[in-house]
């Protein structure tokens, strides 16, 4: 796809070590066809932390495990972080004794790797960093927090890290001066954990002092707490640094009752706003946005580039007048928690400043050269983790100068935004395990590409094309797999044209997925995410669970076959006036449909793999259970909002069929007959005769919409199966049955 005392640790393996240090060993391996798995044997003494990190030149991307004493796994990491191939393990053994750990290939990937085995934290420091303190702390009833004082010098860098020993440990950390004053704070690193992070350039010498603590202030379990100085550790900006003539400070929580609050702001021409937003307490992702006299937002901002989840925004008035500061938070969240605003005038330059924070997203491992299209500017290097050629990066070039031209030219999208030069901006880059990345540097709220339209939304982007696809599983050739990416990643630079903040956050990926298959014919790699869906059909739809946002664009090519392709712009269309489900509903309503019926289609549709390219996909819709004899059936397993269960028919003769639920559900018989699956709809009861089927399955859909997208919950139910003699039901529509393949 495009998230502890240092001892003495004694390792054995066949073959040599390479030592790194005295508290590191580094051992090379290798995964094959013909040894999937390579071993190796650990002496670890108990109470003593050891970090276990797989690294690949060559991207291969590791799964790591670590087996216990009895030879049960006892942890197991894929991804050390989101986005990074290789994998992690830090573990403390209560016992003293010989521990295995494995390392594999992700998806039957092959590769060459080095495993690392280190005493204590990793930490992320380089080498020249010069550690203050690690320890293992424990938070009780008694001890909910730990505080650690110690000596800065100007310009100091220093690097405060937990890793939590106890499942579910959400740890805080606070930075202060040596008269209490709070000066940084991190809840979470960054990396997907519940571990914190912070790191602080110290502006005077002096006393200072880091507090551990959990989230909630009260959670009790072990933590292992480093702190350094390290000169090399990259340091977020400091708005604290910012020059500024204070406006007004507001407080106020954020709930799930009240999710804003807005405050009017008298500016007049010429002057500069600045805003900026931080959470005070709980896990509030605090978004800011400035409405204009008109009501039309001109300026917001999310996370404002600090690697906190804060927010701030400077903006220059160019009229007189009131304007209306919201203070909300992110869509596609339900955060909580109490907030401060600061209001403050400052310096026009600000604007650049605070803007270039977020430009200048992305720095190649080596000199930057680009290449120049007629409509993309494309930046490479031929140095370092980045590197390609200039022949890979004028392919990229040409192969988005002819997708841009079948994307908006011939398919009917939008065109979006360009940088000042009058180009898209692309990197070659190694994309950190994905294929590609899309981000919004600026919010420019109108899209000046549509007529007739004004978006509140709309935003410029830059988009990253990974430069070599080592290591991630895949057997089509990196030319193939460039084509895929480049369609998938300009179409994402296209819906922040009409849309940044839609809370059908789905519709993202869904639709790159779906183009894929509208654009680049073979080459197109979106058929490799169904089985995702199709493994777990009983998720709702809209659920938060990786790869099904991907997996599930064949909900998009079911609407293509019934409403054509052009339908799917029109949703995007919809969504710069609507949000959410909303979205979607205004779309179907002017095909007289609605989202259940649509689902419960799409679904059955799944089932029959009624598909131009389900013979690409690897797998059928998974079988839930069979039913075989009358009487009651309970299933052990629920269905979640518009998610589906498939059933096997294992009868025969006519047999009513009866269905218990506390939500709104319905069955679907699905038979095969004379090349087709029809589809007959039976609802709460209905009767069905297996005789003249080929074969006969049994859909039960779940109609209930989600509270809201990703919001999702299960709900179980009966089926009572006895023998009839009233009359069948008749079937309600029907797919061609060309590529079914009983599900399993």
């Amino acid at each position: 796809m495009r998230k502890v005392l240092l001892s003495t640790v004694c390792v054995f393996l066949a073959g040599g070590a390479v030592a790194q240090q005295s508290d590191e060993m580094v051992y090379p391996g290798a995964v094959t066809a013909e040894s999937p798995n390579a071993e190796f044997d650990l002496d670890l003494d108990a109470g003593e932390l050891v970090t276990l990190t797989t690294s690949s030149t060559d991207g291969f991307d590791t799964v790591l495990v670590l087996l216990g004493l009895d030879g049960k796994p006892i942890a197991e990491n894929d991804d050390r972080a989101p986005g990074v191939l290789s994998s992690q393990i830090i573990y403390m053994p209560s016992a003293a004794g010989e521990y295995t750990a494995i390392v594999s290939g992700y998806g039957g990937a092959e590769g060459s790797f080095e495993l690392s085995v280190a005493q204590g934290l990793d930490a992320g420091l380089s080498s020249d960093a010069q550690r203050l303190e690690e320890v293992v702390v424990s938070l009780d009833e008694r001890q909910t927090s730990e505080q650690y004082e110690f000596d800065l010098a100007v310009d100091d860098i220093l690097v405060a890290t937990t890793y939590a020993l106890t499942d579910s440990l959400d740890t805080v950390l606070n930075l202060s001066s040596g008269d209490g004053e709070i000066l940084a704070q991190n809840d979470d690193s960054g990396d997907g954990s519940l571990n914190s992070r912070l790191v602080f350039q110290a502006v005077e010498a002096g006393r200072y002092s880091v507090e551990v603590s959990s989230f909630s202030g009260s959670d009790i379990g072990d933590l292992v707490f480093s702190l350094a100085v390290d000169p090399n550790a990259e340091v977020p900006f400091n708005f604290d640094t910012i020059e500024r003539t204070e406006l007004a400070t507001h407080e106020g929580e954020i709930s799930n009752d009240v999710t804003s609050h807005d405050f009017d702001v008298e500016l007049e021409a010429g002057q500069t706003l600045f805003a900026l937003g931080d959470t005070t307490d709980g896990d509030l992702d605090v978004v800011l946005r400035l409405m204009g006299p008109d009501g039309f937002p001109v300026a917001m901002n999310d996370d404002r580039g600090d690697g906190s989840l804060n927010s701030g925004f400077a903006f220059t008035a160019p009229t007189t007048d009131t304007y209306t500061l919201s203070v909300g938070r992110y869509r596609g969240g339900a955060s909580t928690g109490d907030f401060r605003l600061s209001l403050s005038l400052v310096d026009a330059s600000v604007v650049d400043v605070l803007a270039a924070l977020l430009e200048n997203a992305v720095t190649l491992s080596g000199p930057e050269l680009v290449l120049e299209t007629d409509d993309f500017r494309v930046h490479y290097t031929l140095e370092g983790v980045d590197a390609s050629s200039t022949e890979y990066a004028q392919s990229v070039g040409d192969a988005l100068q002819g997708l841009l031209d079948v994307q908006v030219a011939q398919g009917g999208w939008a065109e979006p935004l360009r940088d000042a030069d009058g180009r898209y901006r692309a990197y070659v880059a190694d994309a950190d395990g994905s294929m590609g990345v899309t981000q919004p540097v600026q919010i420019v709220f109108d899209n000046p590409n549509t007529d007739n339209v004004r978006e509140t939304a709309a935003a410029r982007t830059l988009f990253i094309i990974d430069n070599d696809f080592l290591g991630m599983g895949k057997e089509a050739p990196v030319d193939s797999l460039m084509r895929a990416t480049a369609t998938h990643e300009l179409n994402h630079v296209i819906q922040f044209g009409y849309d940044a903040e839609e809370a059908l956050n789905w519709l993202y990926e869904a639709t790159a997925s779906w183009v894929e298959t509208t654009t680049v014919g073979h080459h197109q790699d979106a058929t490799d995410y169904v089985d995702d869906d199709y493994a777990a059909p009983e998720l709702c739809w809209t659920t938060s669970v990786d790869g099904h946002d991907y997996a599930q664009w064949t909900l998009l090519e079911s609407m293509a076959n019934s409403y054509g392709d052009g339908f799917i712009v029109d949703i995007w269309e919809n969504s710069v006036a609507l949000d959410g489900f909303e979205t979607l509903s205004a779309t179907l309503a002017v095909v007289d449909s609605d989202i259940p019926a649509t689902i419960q289609r799409w679904r059955a549709q799944n089932y029959a793999l009624d598909y131009e390219l389900a013979p690409l996909f690897d797998s059928t819709v998974r079988l839930h259970h069979t039913l075989g004899d009358e009487g009651r059936w309970t299933s052990k397993g629920g269905v979640e909002e518009l998610g589906a269960n498939y059933i096997a028919l294992d009868l025969d003769g006519r047999y009513e069929l009866a269905l218990t639920s506390d939500v709104d559900m319905e069955m679907l018989a699905m038979g095969l007959v004379d090349g087709e699956i029809q589809v007959i709809e039976l609802g709460q009861s209905g009767v069905i005769d297996t005789g003249g089927f080929e074969s006969l399955g049994l859909m039960v859909f779940n109609r209930v919409l989600p509270e809201a997208p990703g919001v999702c919950s299960s709900s179980g139910y009966s089926i009572d199966v006895t023998s009839s003699s009233d009359a069948v039901a008749e079937a309600s529509y029907q797919f061609d049955a060309t590529h079914f393949t009983q599900p399993e």
